[in-house]
C-alpha cells in the first residue's frame, strides 16, 4: 500500500480541496457545516455549494484550523479529506446528538469526518486517516480524541467513520444518545 501523509488544508491547497470535495459522492458541503449549518443547509449544499466552499475557504484563510487532505506519497494524489482538530474548531458538534455530550474542553480533538474518493474507497484509508489524525492530535499535545459514529450507521453517514473502524483504532464508547432510528455515539481515546 502506498505510504499516506495528512496535510492540513492552507491557501496552497485550496484547490486539491474544491477538486476533490466538488465530487458527487461529497453532497456540496465542503466541511462547512461544522460552523454553518443553518435552515438552508439542504438547500446550500444542493443548489448553491459554491457557498459553502467559500465559506470554507474564508475560514483557512483567516488562518483557523479546518482539517487535513490525504496525500499519497507514490504519485502525490489527493484521495480524502479528514476534519480532525480541536473540538472547539467545529462548533456545530456541540448541537448534535453524540458529539454535543462532554462540551470541548482544551485538550480535546474530533475526527468529525471522513471523506475517501470513490475511487479510492476499499483500500484501508480510512483507518490510515484515523492513525495520522491521532498522531497529529498527539503532536499538537491533545489529551483525547473523540469520534462520533451512527450505530447502526445509515447509508449516507459513512463520513462519521463505524464504531468498528475506531474501535480498532483503540477508541472506546464513552456515552451516546438517540438520534431518530439510530443511536448517536462519542467515542474517545486517551492520550494520556
Amino acid at each position: 500500500m502506498s505510504q499516506l501523509k495528512l496535510v492540513r488544508l492552507d491557501g496552497r491547497h485550496m484547490m486539491h480541496f474544491e477538486r476533490l470535495m466538488g465530487g458527487k459522492e461529497f453532497g456540496g458541503c465542503y466541511c462547512a457545516v461544522w460552523t454553518g449549518f443553518g435552515p438552508d443547509w439542504d438547500a446550500r449544499c444542493k443548489e448553491r455549494p459554491k457557498e459553502n466552499l467559500a465559506a470554507t475557504e474564508a475560514r483557512v484563510r483567516a488562518g483557523e484550523h479546518v482539517g487535513y487532505l490525504m496525500m499519497r506519497d507514490d504519485d502525490g494524489a489527493f484521495v480524502g479529506w479528514v476534519a480532525a482538530g480541536p473540538k472547539s474548531a467545529y462548533p456545530y458538534l456541540l448541537e448534535r446528538p453524540g458529539s454535543r455530550i462532554g462540551g470541548a474542553p482544551e485538550g480535546v480533538w474530533a475526527i468529525s469526518c471522513l471523506a475517501m474518493g470513490f475511487a479510492h474507497r476499499g483500500r484501508g484509508y480510512s483507518a490510515e486517516a484515523v492513525r495520522l489524525a491521532v498522531a497529529e492530535a498527539k503532536a499538537a499535545g491533545a489529551t483525547k480524541v473523540e469520534a462520533y459514529p451512527l450505530e447502526p450507521s445509515p447509508e449516507g453517514c459513512e463520513y462519521r467513520g463505524s464504531k468498528a473502524l475506531y474501535e480498532k483504532a483503540g477508541f472506546k464508547a464513552a456515552e451516546g444518545e438517540p438520534s431518530g432510528e439510530v443511536h448517536a455515539l462519542r467515542m474517545e481515546l486517551s492520550l494520556a
